[in-house]
C-alpha cells in the first residue's frame, strides 16, 4: 500500500508539472508548428499552429481556411451572392453566423451612438478605397448617399427559427469593420474544440490567441509604429486566450493630388474620419468587439472616446496621437501594455475627473 501511495504521489507530482500557469497545459518533448498563409477577408491572413501532431495540425490549417473562405462568403461586402448583398427592402432568410454578427453590430452601434455603422455601404461603395477602382467621389454623390447609412436601416426579425433581415430602400451593408473579428472568434472556438491548444491567428490587424505560447508563456504582439518601416513597433502587449485588434490609417489608404484619403469613414460626413489618433489598438478576450471599438474610436476622436471610456472602465485600449510623441491608455490596458519607443510619454484616458 505504501508503493502505491509513493507511486501515486509521483504520477500526482508530474502531472502538476505538466500544468503550467493559468491551467495551460505544456506540451512536452518536442513541439511541431505548422504555419499557413492565404488571402481572405480583403486581407493576408497568417494561421500559426502548435502541438505535438504535425499531421493533426496541417489537417486544421486547411479546416481553418475552409471555414475562413465560408465565412468571407456570408459576410462579403463585394462578393455579389453573398448574404449580405442579398439583404435588400424584403425580408431575407440568412444563416445563424450572418444573423449573429449583424445582432452585435447593431448592438455596438447602438453603444457608440452610431460611431461605428454596419450600414454605411452606399459611401464605402462611393470611394472603393483598397481597389484599383479607389477614387474621390463628387459632394453631391456622398450628400446623395448619406441618408441611406445608418444603422438604423437594419432589421432583423426571428421567426419559427428562422432568421432574417430587411434594409430600408437604398441601405447597404458593409461589415467590413468588425467581419474580421467575428471570423477570428468563430475560428478560435473551432481550434480549440478541436483540440488545439496553442495558435495565433493574424487577420490582417486582427490577432486572436488559442492559449498561451507553446512555452507557456504569454504572446507578446507589437504594435506597429505609423511613422515608421514595417516592423518597427512603439510597444507590447502581452496576453493569452485573447485578441488584439490595431487600426489606423496607415494601412489602407490611396493618394490624389497630394491628398491621402484613408478607409475609415465618418458616418456623418461621408468622408475619411478626422481623428486625433494614427492608430487605435483593443485587447479583448472578444474580437468582434475589439474589431468594431477600434473604428468606433477612431471616428470619434479624443474627446468622444475619452466620455465613452470613462463609462466603460472595464476597456483595455491604447491610443497613439497623431504627430505627437503621446500614448493614451486605459487603466485596463495597464497590465497588458509595455512601451517600447522611450520618446514617447504615456498618458491615461477614461479615467474621468477626480
Amino acid at each position: 500500500m505504501k508503493k502505491l501511495l509513493i507511486a501515486f504521489a509521483v504520477l500526482l507530482f508530474i502531472a502538476l508539472v505538466i500544468v503550467t500557469a493559468r491551467g495551460r497545459i505544456s506540451f512536452g518533448g518536442k513541439t511541431e508548428e505548422a504555419d499557413g498563409e492565404y488571402f481572405r477577408l480583403g486581407t493576408i491572413v497568417r494561421l500559426r499552429l502548435f502541438g505535438k501532431d504535425k499531421k493533426f495540425l496541417e489537417g486544421e490549417l486547411e479546416r481553418a481556411d475552409a471555414e475562413i473562405a465560408r465565412l468571407e462568403a456570408l459576410f462579403s461586402a463585394n462578393a455579389a451572392d453573398s448574404e449580405v448583398r442579398r439583404a435588400g427592402g424584403e425580408w431575407v432568410r440568412v444563416s445563424p453566423e450572418t444573423y449573429e454578427l449583424l445582432r452585435r453590430a447593431l448592438e455596438i452601434a447602438e453603444e457608440t451612438n452610431g460611431a461605428f455603422d454596419p450600414a454605411i455601404g452606399r459611401i464605402t461603395g462611393l470611394w472603393k478605397i483598397g481597389t484599383e477602382e479607389a477614387r474621390v467621389p463628387g459632394a453631391e454623390e456622398i450628400r446623395a448617399a448619406l441618408p441611406r447609412c445608418g444603422y438604423r436601416n437594419i432589421s432583423l426579425k426571428e421567426e419559427d427559427g428562422a432568421r432574417f433581415i430587411k434594409l430600408s430602400k437604398g441601405a447597404r451593408i458593409d461589415l467590413g469593420a468588425i467581419a474580421k473579428g467575428r471570423a477570428a472568434d468563430i475560428l478560435a472556438k473551432k481550434l480549440c474544440e478541436d483540440g488545439v491548444k496553442s495558435a495565433l491567428i493574424d487577420l490582417g490587424g486582427n490577432l486572436a490567441l488559442v492559449g498561451a505560447k507553446p512555452d507557456g508563456k504569454a504572446w507578446r504582439l507589437g504594435i506597429q509604429d505609423p511613422g515608421k518601416a514595417r516592423g518597427e513597433y512603439f510597444g507590447v502587449v502581452e496576453t493569452s486566450d485573447g485578441s488584439v485588434v490595431t487600426s489606423g490609417p496607415y494601412e489602407r489608404f490611396f493618394e490624389k493630388e497630394g491628398v491621402r484619403y484613408h478607409h475609415i469613414f465618418d458616418p456623418e460626413t461621408g468622408y475619411p474620419a478626422k481623428s486625433e489618433f494614427s492608430s487605435v489598438t483593443v485587447a479583448d478576450r472578444d474580437s468582434t468587439k475589439a474589431d468594431a471599438l477600434c473604428t468606433a474610436f477612431f471616428v470619434m476622436g479624443h474627446a468622444r472616446a475619452e466620455k465613452y471610456l470613462e463609462k466603460h472602465k472595464e476597456i483595455a485600449a491604447i491610443f497613439l496621437l497623431d504627430g505627437e510623441n503621446r500614448i493614451l491608455i486605459t487603466d485596463a490596458a495597464r497590465g497588458l501594455f509595455t512601451p517600447t519607443d522611450k520618446s514617447f510619454s504615456l498618458e491615461s484616458i477614461g479615467k474621468g475627473k477626480k
